[in-house]
């Protein structure tokens, strides 16, 4: 029992030697503390404003982005339409040449029949 009453002394010591120490400190350094914790949370709210205001930046960054990725869509989209519309028109044109040749093959033809009679 004897033992298990000096355990329960030595934290009751301690908390009072923590006490004294904690006590000395703040008379020696308490103006310094003080001062040195404001600067702190001066720095940790300039630190907080700044990763609001990248955060901010971020998201209209992202958002412009996503705008000229749309617009880009957009045109390459329209360039699209206009080469398939300009192959749809050469298609067009190669079928009327060939019809041409039909019609000039038909037409010698023709004439190569006539001089044969």
């Amino acid at each position: 029992m004897a033992k298990t009453t000096e355990k329960n002394q030595e934290p009751v010591a301690n908390q009072q030697i923590d006490t004294r120490i904690a006590a000395v400190r703040d008379l020696i350094f308490g103006e310094n503390i003080q001062q040195y914790n404001s600067e702190f949370e001066d720095v940790y709210n300039r630190i907080k404003s700044l990763e609001e205001a990248s955060q901010k930046s971020l998201a209209d960054s992202v958002a412009s982005i996503e705008s000229k990725l749309a617009d880009l869509e957009s045109l390459v989209d329209h360039k699209f339409q206009d080469l398939n519309d300009d192959l749809d028109k050469k298609l067009a044109d190669i079928d009327d040449e060939k019809a041409d040749r039909r019609k000039l093959g038909k037409a010698l033809e023709k004439i190569a029949l006539m001089l044969q009679e």
